[in-house]
């Protein structure tokens, strides 16, 4: 028969020639910046789909790339030979809806929606419909399929997929009957996976925390809450990765030796796994139960679920699978993951992970912390010069009273807000002091090759804390650092010398650990403002546009910051060297 390569285009995209140049995380940006339809605005940041980790149907939406004036500025850079260095390929196909599909991975490969108005890379190669074929949501349906994921193996059986993997892929056109069946249960994954991402900060359509999203008595309850809602939705989308196997296999018109084959090499579809259908008291099942909770209607998909194979687990297996629900959302160890380590269907971890009662506390912490990135953004923003000192000053209250204000207006008790020490597993104050920034970095590495990109920064003089602040990146201009001098750090300096007045004639051992505490301060602040001066003095002018990784290697080099941003390994090939020397 045919290949995907005779009825679909399948097209490597734009090379950029330095990624550190021209590519950013969209939230490294103003958001008002990136298009919203090219062909209307013509933005200078454009969406760009550039890979990213495993991920089905929907996500990993998270660069943009310079597109000002069609590229202009990317296929004009040359090498030291005057060389091109960008290779602008496929152009037609710019900003077209499409399939992306990461090429590389120890989990393989996977699919999902290239949106209009974006662009594409090599490494996010994408798949684009053509009048041979058209129907986007039936393809993405079968390019993940087990039938699909074999067909890539086979054909290489390496963890890099390549485009001509792709193209020879073998592609039958399915007939009307499958073709609705397939379409409609593709698409309901890709708008479930699209809401799921709303949820999640680094997502470019994040719309709020599940803290505010949901409801509970207790902040471990809400987060109970959106956790037995994502599973659920999750769960529905892998039940239907295994009804969309079935008529793939039809499709293909595979014999049941062929589907053995399949099934051999990629493992069963755990959706299509036995479940423990027990009954409850008012005579519903468990598989009745997941249904209303769900509010599933689709019969091709109540047909799938009353067909389950009924099977017995002995205690023992159940203890231990409840008890690795701690273990849950650790690194890739997601609700698919987990089942397929145990051998379980979804529908039975959805119910006992929700009976069990139990918070995984990496996924609880991680919840905190985006939080806490959506809150601090928030009040950064309000905020006139996007500068919060951590401790208070003359008509500036420190950053943790305007934290628990913000959490009282958006729905907290003062009890709620008090339990944010428990998900984040520490002291709220002590964790903004001490972790925030760095955590909020290592969240936002999202790309393997890309420098960590925080959007909120904290500025510190040192150990003795002599002066501690906050600041967000779409504020942060040459001015901020007069403003710094000016008022933040000169009122912290008339504080701390006049609580030294006040303890002049005080000689407790108390007093006088206050007073060498106070010295080790102002001498820190001392230091602090002069690498300020130096700052000026050198011509520091950080424009948003430049990236993080451009406008934090000053403040890095001279120690301005909590944490290290910048990796410094690699001497002169550091990331820290490299953005010391942008030349953009």
């Amino acid at each position: 028969n045919k290949t995907i390569g005779d009825f679909l285009d399948v097209k490597v995209g734009l090379q950029t020639g330095s990624n550190e140049r021209f590519t950013r995380c969209w939230w490294e940006i103003d958001f008002t910046c990136i298009s919203k339809d090219y062909s209307l605005d013509k933005g200078k940041w454009v969406n760009y789909s550039k890979g990213g980790p495993f991920c089905k149907w929907f996500g990993n939406n998270w660069a943009v790339v310079n597109w000002e004036n069609n590229g202009e500025e990317i296929k004009n850079l040359v090498d030291e030979n005057g060389r091109k260095k960008a290779r602008p390929q496929n152009e037609k196909y710019y900003f077209k809806e499409g399939i992306s599909y990461t090429a590389s991975g120890s989990s393989g490969v996977s699919f999902r929606l290239h949106q209009h108005n974006s662009l594409f890379d090599v490494g996010g190669s994408c798949i684009f419909t053509t009048s041979s074929y058209g129907n986007i949501n039936y393809l993405i349906a079968f390019l993940n399929s087990n039938l699909s994921f074999f067909l890539a193996q086979t054909l290489n059986p390496t963890v890099n997929t390549q485009v001509g993997d792709l193209k020879r892929v073998p592609f039958v056109q399915p007939n009307a009957s499958a073709e609705s069946k397939i379409t409609s249960t593709g698409e309901f994954n890709i708008q479930t996976k699209r809401k799921l991402c709303s949820y999640h900060i680094i997502e470019l359509n994040f719309e709020q925390s599940p803290l505010i999203a949901f409801q509970g008595a207790s902040l471990k309850d809400r987060v109970l809450a959106f956790l037995n809602y994502e599973n659920v939705k999750n769960t529905q989308v892998l039940i239907n990765e295994a009804i969309i196997n079935e008529p793939i296999f039809e499709v293909y018109e595979l014999s049941n030796a062929d589907r053995e084959q399949v099934e051999a090499k990629m493992g069963k579809s755990i959706g299509q796994f036995g479940i423990t259908n027990f009954e409850f008291g008012d005579g519903r099942t468990l598989v009745d139960l997941f249904i209303d909770e769900a509010k599933i209607t689709d019969e091709v998909v109540l047909e799938h679920l009353r067909r389950l194979p009924l099977i017995d687990f002995e205690l023992d297996k159940i203890r231990e699978i409840k008890e690795a629900f701690v273990t849950l959302y650790q690194g890739s160890n997601d609700l698919e993951e987990f089942c397929i380590h145990h051998q379980v269907n979804p529908i039975n971890v959805w119910y006992w992970f929700k009976e069990a009662n139990t918070l995984p506390g990496a996924k609880a912490t991680e919840i905190a912390l985006e939080f806490l990135a959506d809150a601090i953004r928030t009040l950064l923003q309000q905020d006139d010069d996007g500068i919060i000192p951590l401790v208070g000053l003359p008509g500036e209250e420190a950053l943790s009273q305007r934290l628990e204000q913000h959490c009282l207006q958006n729905g907290f008790t003062a009890a709620q807000y008090m339990q944010l020490d428990n998900l984040l597993g520490r002291n709220l104050n002590d964790y903004i002091m001490h972790s925030f920034f760095d955590d909020l970095g290592n969240l936002l590495n999202v790309f393997r090759h890309f420098p960590k990109s925080p959007f909120i920064w904290h500025l510190s003089s040192g150990q003795h804390q002599g002066f501690e602040a906050y600041i967000l990146i779409y504020k942060w201009n040459r001015d901020s650092l007069f403003k710094l001098k000016s008022h933040y750090i000169s009122h912290r300096v008339q504080n701390l010398e006049y609580r030294q007045i006040t303890l002049q004639d005080v000689n407790t051992a108390q007093a006088q650990g206050e007073k060498e505490t106070i010295r080790l301060q102002l001498q820190e602040i001392k230091l602090f403002l002069a690498k300020i001066d130096e700052l000026i003095a050198e011509g520091y002018d950080p424009k948003l546009d430049d990236g993080v990784g451009k406008n934090i290697a000053p403040l890095q080099k001279k120690g301005l910051l909590r944490a290290d941003v910048l990796k410094t390994t690699g001497g002169a090939k550091s990331q820290l060297e490299k953005y010391l020397k942008a030349d953009w």
